[in-house]
């Protein structure tokens, strides 16, 4: 059974590849057959065939860095939160992803995320921004 730690070394694994542009390592860490989405209809990836030319399409400087890292290991289920952007770039995209494990691989991921602040911490930070939904609006 693929454990805890066997999924931080998996999406660490996948993390670096990202971050070096290497495709191919990361596709080893996706099963041939993954689904790769961002509901409700933002992305969609259909196994290696179409996961590859969106790996290679990235470019020198561009950052998949993890934060957290939680695996269930009964379900085989993993989420993670990250934060992916361009090195230089004052936003990136913050979320979370999760994954399910067949056979050592992602088999299916779904991601959901935001834009916002490049530093991961300033995007967390309550201070000086204009909340939309907060107590002195809400219903």
């Amino acid at each position: 059974m693929f454990t805890s730690a066997d999924y931080e070394t998996l999406m660490q694994s996948l993390a670096h590849a990202w971050s070096t542009q290497a495709t191919e390592a990361a596709l080893a860490c996706f099963a041939e057959d993954a689904v790769y989405m961002e509901p409700p209809d933002i992305q969609l990836y259909l196994g290696h065939v179409q996961l590859r030319p969106y790996f290679a399409a990235l470019k020198p400087g561009t950052y998949l860095t993890l934060h957290h890292i939680w695996f269930a290991e009964p379900a085989q289920t993993g989420a993670v939160e990250y934060s992916f952007g361009v090195q230089g770039r004052p936003q990136a995209d913050h979320g979370c992803i999760v994954t399910q494990i067949r056979d050592g691989r992602i088999a299916f991921w779904r991601e959901y995320q935001r834009k916002g602040p490049a530093l991961f911490a300033e995007f967390l930070a309550p201070e000086g921004k204009t909340w939309q939904w907060h107590i002195g609006n809400y219903p």
